[in-house]
């Protein structure tokens, strides 16, 4: 297969999975959901600690927990106990990726940017 057929399969997969993909974003771009899927990143925890890590309401807790699980994100082990899956954990890594690798590539930029300042305010001195 070539580049463009590659891009174009991809693009398709992208476009006929929209709404399930729209559908998980939407449930990850909660702050509390996407914390309670950092929280669960390393081990699984008990519905008590996801409370006080949280600050949550049990009711409120509850309902994220509900959501998570719906999308397959994590999945209650035990009695109240829960851990993320490994789709979940995935997603939380590739979000964290690009987003690493993006802040890097600012950084980058700005410093570049703060270089070619530096080199036109010292070539505008030397002018005078």
């Amino acid at each position: 297969m070539d580049k463009k057929s590659d891009s174009d399969s991809s693009r398709e997969f992208l476009l006929n999975s929209t709404p399930e993909i729209v559908s998980i974003l939407k449930t990850i771009a909660h702050q509390k959901r996407f914390e309670i899927l950092i929280l669960l990143i390393e081990n699984p925890l008990k519905f008590q600690s996801l409370l006080e890590k949280t600050s949550l309401k049990k009711s409120a807790l509850a309902n994220h927990l509900n959501d998570l699980k719906n999308k397959k994100l994590v999945e209650k082990i035990h009695h109240g106990t829960y851990k993320i899956t490994d789709d979940g954990k995935n997603y939380i890594k590739s979000i964290e990726n690009v987003y690493k690798e993006n802040n890097t590539l600012r950084k980058k930029i700005k410093e570049t940017k703060q270089r070619q300042e530096l080199s036109k305010s010292f070539l505008d001195r030397n002018k005078i």
